[in-house]
């Protein structure tokens, strides 16, 4: 398994919130149907408060729960530990999206190569937020600017990358 075996995919307010009240603060359509079209066919980490938030697995992806009360989560594969997640054979050839909370954000970017961020374009109220990750991270490159929110796809700062160099 690659050293970096992750890849975190996210969006967030001007301040930064993830999350209010166990739900995503904005409705951006354009955004969801992003999010679907790159994990689509992919594995989606996250944490059980997340995965009660979805209420369901999301189709056409594997799901899996990261909680310490593994028999909490009926329906899905859950684990203990991002550790764990990444040692899953049946993942080896995989691309693994961590897909949130803050919590599970915190503790995994420092494990993925990549960051696709959603960067909502105003502040909201929120009681959950995206960790730092500037240090990180390159400065991004802009997949998709709309009025309401851009699309930055950040690498891991001192990766070497198999597109680098060419055609």
């Amino acid at each position: 398994m690659s050293a970096l075996p992750f890849k975190a995919i996210a969006a967030m307010s001007l301040n930064r919130a993830i999350g209010n009240g166990n739900t995503i603060p904005w409705h951006l359509p354009e955004d969801f149907k992003w999010f679907k079209e790159t994990t689509m066919g992919h594995v989606l980490a996250m944490g059980r408060k997340t995965f009660e938030s979805i209420g369901r697995p999301l189709p056409g992806r594997e799901t899996v729960v990261l909680t310490r009360n593994p028999g909490s989560v009926i329906g899905v594969r859950t684990l203990g530990s991002l550790e764990a997640l990444g040692q899953v054979e049946a993942y080896r050839d995989r691309t693994i999206f961590i897909c949130g909370g803050a919590e599970i954000y915190s503790q995994a970017l420092g494990q993925c190569s990549d960051l696709f961020l959603t960067r909502v374009k105003r502040e909201v109220e929120g009681d959950a937020f995206f960790p730092e990750f500037e240090s990180l991270f390159d400065a991004g490159v802009v997949l998709r600017e709309t009025d309401e929110f851009d699309i930055f796809h950040h690498r891991r700062l001192g990766q070497a990358t198999a597109e680098a160099g060419g055609d």
